[in-house]
């Protein structure tokens, strides 16, 4: 194989447990599969991820771990970057160490293409930048993200996200949520924003997972640089089953650790669930910190089921999914699984944002708390229907967004 790839990467992409390494799983898989490429890593391994290769797929043939980054070079990392308007998320990734071992690992591989995951990453490309193609994958414009974020009403401002594990609760609590988070977050959709702009312009080709954004990007470019690659769904692993669905019984998949997925959920169980005069459970898979278990104790019919080993048969026992977005840019993976599921998704404009499925046939698309507890009780009282929906949401997702389909887009950076 005479092509090299060497993919720098915010995690490990397996095990396949989230969406983000979900779409690296496969990114990889595509390159290699269907472009011919020898895919290596250099990985920052999340906090809670083994540094080790043990279960490597096989489609992966080296992978180099960047050295870990201590808190006081973090520290510098971020003074620094406060006074300089660099995103405060870059400079936790950032060290001379790992500069030098990214230079070597490129000075022995000689990759033909260095793909950068995320912004965070971003100024790791100059290093590569004359030696190989670069080619940064934003996954999805974190500006316009943020910026919902601070719109959203009664929105967590926490930006820590998964990479709250590594900080103590107290600091975690302290700096990422409330009035100090909320300036943290105003400042740092600023440095993003430019820093997207900056970076992309710098990029030989840039990688985003929603159209809408991409055209967003080219715009504000002024030239058609990035392309979109939707993120793609396993619709083998999601396969509707043939055993019994748990009658009214729905559900919603989220990191509970994500901002996002705490607010979405919070205004089901606030303003939707009240709204059900029929009896239902409604569970929710995902990983879930014990302040948020215990935020939503006691709520009626709720079932907080926690990370999950094998996600498919669990949303396949579900008559629908109900997950209303409550701020997000990009192709929401959870409404992509649940269609290729063959589930019925309610959801609202931004959990549809860039999907293109038509409303009332492949998916509902509903805004308001009341027109989503009426979609849902429609839904429990008539399981026939549930199939019939289910089923044109499967086809959709199967003939839009299967892997093998999106692979095809990648061709669009002329590798």
């Amino acid at each position: 194989m005479s092509k090299r790839l060497l993919f720098v990467t915010t995690r490990l992409p397996w095990p396949a447990n989230s969406g983000r390494r979900t779409s690296l799983y496969h990114y990889c898989r595509g390159l290699h599969d269907e472009y011919g490429y020898e895919v290596s890593l250099f990985t920052f391994p999340e906090w809670d991820q083994e540094r080790s290769d043990r279960d490597k797929p096989p489609f992966i043939s080296r992978v180099h771990f960047a050295a870990p980054i201590g808190r006081l070079t973090k520290l510098f990392g971020l003074l620094r970057a406060f006074f300089s308007g660099r995103p405060y998320q870059s400079a936790l990734y950032e060290s001379h160490r790992n500069r030098r071992l990214l230079q070597r690992i490129i000075d022995g591989e000689q990759p033909d293409v260095v793909l950068f995951d995320m912004l965070r990453l971003a100024s790791y490309m100059k290093i590569a930048k004359g030696r190989a193609k670069c080619v940064l994958d934003l996954d999805d414009l974190l500006s316009v993200r943020y910026a919902r974020q601070l719109r959203a009403p009664d929105a967590d401002t926490g930006i820590a996200g998964h990479y709250a594990g590594e900080m103590s609760p107290l600091t975690e609590r302290l700096l990422c949520h409330g009035r100090i988070g909320r300036m943290i977050l105003k400042s740092e959709q600023k440095r993003v924003a430019r820093a997207e702009l900056r970076f992309a312009g710098a990029a030989d080709g840039v990688i985003l997972v929603s159209a809408p954004e991409t055209a967003r990007l080219n715009r504000a470019l002024g030239r058609p640089l990035a392309i979109t690659v939707p993120t793609g769904v396993d619709t083998t692993a999601f396969t509707p089953t043939d055993g019994v669905k748990k009658s009214g019984t729905f559900g919603f998949v989220g990191n509970l650790y994500a901002a996002a997925n705490v607010a979405s959920l919070s205004f089901i169980v606030t303003e939707v669930l009240p709204l059900l005069s029929a009896p239902f459970t409604f569970e929710v898979a995902g990983p879930c910190p014990d302040e948020v278990r215990a935020r939503f104790a006691g709520t009626k019919g709720l079932r907080l089921l926690g990370e999950v080993s094998d996600l498919a048969p669990v949303m396949t026992a579900w008559q629908f999914t109900l997950c209303p977005i409550a701020f997000g840019t990009g192709l929401k993976t959870k409404v992509l699984e649940a269609m290729a599921a063959g589930l019925p998704v309610l959801t609202n404009q931004t959990g549809a944002e860039g999907i293109g499925a038509g409303n009332g046939t492949d998916i509902f698309v509903l805004d308001s708390a009341k027109d989503l507890a009426a979609a849902a009780e429609m839904l429990l009282d008539n399981p026939t229907l549930c199939l019939e929906v289910g089923a044109c949401a499967r086809k959709f997702a199967c003939t839009h967004y299967d892997w093998s389909i999106v692979f095809k887009a990648f061709g669009q950076l002329h590798l």
